[in-house]
């Protein structure tokens, strides 16, 4: 494992040193992040990157396939535009963590901010506390799930996707245009396995889902970019 101490580093420097540690082990250990913004962004090689500390904005935006786990707690926008991979936040988040996720997995074991989840398209976001207001706001897919208290709106002019709930006072917090709904055999499924591999104490059976109104009014179509991260990873090299 690569050792690095951030203390005297920009990030530019710091991420540098991340790359070139991947490369080397796959494993990267960061010490002393002091709350950096922009810390392990745009990664498409596979590995495990650990910051023994708490993060500024925007840690692992553009993630492509690593594993980033952050040992204290994240600012705004974590996981900003993440396409691929995991990021495992193991206590707080700012506002606006997983905005316009395409892919991958973002497990925050505390609580996060409004907006969580904002225009996601893919990938799923679990949170282990409670989140802020407008929560999965403009959903165009994916699942966000939410083991705590829910803040207003949630689910916010939502187009696809479903938010999985368990707060009790849930559907006097809904956005527009959605309702609450059971939860599906093949779904409750996919919620176990979720919580076996991430180490979360919780059943399917206590949650409901939250889902778009069928209503008609709306007439979209949604852009499904093919992500091809591997050739991110030979610009790059």
């Amino acid at each position: 494992m690569e050792h690095i101490n951030a203390a005297d580093l920009s990030t530019s420097e710091l991420n540098k040193k991340i790359i070139q540690g991947l490369k080397a082990g796959g494993e990267v250990s960061i010490q002393n992040p002091h709350s950096m913004h922009n810390i392990a962004t745009g990664l498409s090689r596979p590995g495990t990157v650990t910051i023994q500390g708490s993060t500024g904005f925007y840690t692992g935006g553009f993630l492509e396939g690593s594993t980033v786990i952050i040992e204290g707690n994240a600012g705004w926008y974590v996981g900003d535009n993440m396409m691929d991979g995991e990021l495992l936040i193991r206590k707080n988040t700012g506002c606006n963590a997983g905005t316009y996720l395409s892919g991958g997995t973002v497990v925050i074991y505390g609580s996060t901010g409004s907006r969580v989840g904002y225009g996601m398209k893919g990938g799923t976001i679990i949170v282990c506390g409670s989140v802020g207001a407008w929560a999965g706001q403009m959903t165009l897919g994916g699942k966000l799930i939410v083991l705590g208290k829910l803040g207003a709106d949630i689910g916010e002019s939502m187009y696809r996707g479903a938010i999985f709930v368990r707060d009790k006072d849930a559907e006097k917090k809904l956005g527009s245009n959605v309702f609450l709904d059971h939860i599906q055999a093949g779904e409750a499924r996919e919620l176990e396995e979720l919580f076996k591999r991430y180490g979360i104490d919780a059943k399917s059976e206590a949650f409901q889902v939250i889902r778009p109104l069928p209503s008609g009014r709306h007439s979209y179509a949604l852009f499904n970019p093919e992500l091809k991260p591997e050739l991110a990873q030979k610009m790059r090299s």
